[in-house]
Parts: structure tokens; sequence; C-alpha cells
């Protein structure tokens, strides 16, 4: 919890040095924004490395293949990581470049679960077969 408050702080010291740099620097102050961003982004792989530990456990309570747990794991870091970058891209004023990667990224995760999809297909059709 003190992680988050920390950060939450500097988060909000940011915001007041862009609002004051803005004026005169746009670009020191989208690259404050961006550093303060990849500050972010360590402090919150610390609250989801328990997560990582979770979804490995659980991998091996249900003998999953552990490739299942790693697209799990690639989307979601995808999914965050597009979002971030859409935001900033917002900030720069170039939304509809933050959009096309948004999009990009819906097609890569769509993509990296395509080995699910089938496997899923695959259960389905065995039930189906069963009943």
């Amino acid at each position: 919890m003190e992680l988050y408050l920390q950060a939450s702080a500097i988060i909000l010291l940011a915001v007041i040095l862009i609002l004051l740099l803005g004026k005169q620097s746009k670009d020191i102050s989208l690259v404050l924004s961006m550093g303060v961003c990849c500050l972010v982004c360590v402090s919150a792989s610390v609250f989801l490395e328990p997560i990582v530990t979770f979804l490995k456990d659980l991998r091996k309570l249900g003998d999953l293949d552990s490739s299942l747990v790693s697209v799990l794991l690639k989307c979601a870091g995808i999914g965050f990581l597009s979002e971030l970058i859409g935001l900033i891209c917002a900030d720069a004023g170039e939304s509809a470049l933050g959009k096309a990667l948004q999009f990009l990224s819906n097609g890569v995760i769509l993509f990296l679960s395509l080995p699910l999809l089938r496997q899923l297909v695959s259960i389905l059709e065995e039930v189906l077969m069963q009943i």
C-alpha cells in the first residue's frame, strides 16, 4: 500500500510540473509524462507479481498446459501496455495513433487467443460426441 501511495504522490507531482512546464515546453512535459508512466509500470509490476504466482500455482493444481497461462499473461500485458501507450498518444495530441495501436493490440490478442479457442472447440466437440 505504501508503494501505491508513493506512486500516487509522484503522479500528482508530475501533473503539477507538467502543468507548469506545459505552457513553456510541450516536449519536456511529454517526456516527463512518459518517464512517470514508466515508473508507474515498474510499480505496478510489484502488485502483479503475486497474480502471476497465483496463476502458476493454479496451472500446477489444474495440471494445465503452461502455454495456456502464458497466453493469458501475454494478452493481459498487451492490454495494459496498449492502454497506457494510447493514453500517452492522446496526451501528445495523436489520439488517432493511440486508437490505431489499440486496434492492432486487439488483433494481436485475438491472434494469441486462437490456440485457446481451438482447444475450446475441441473440448466442445468431445462433449457433444458423448451426448
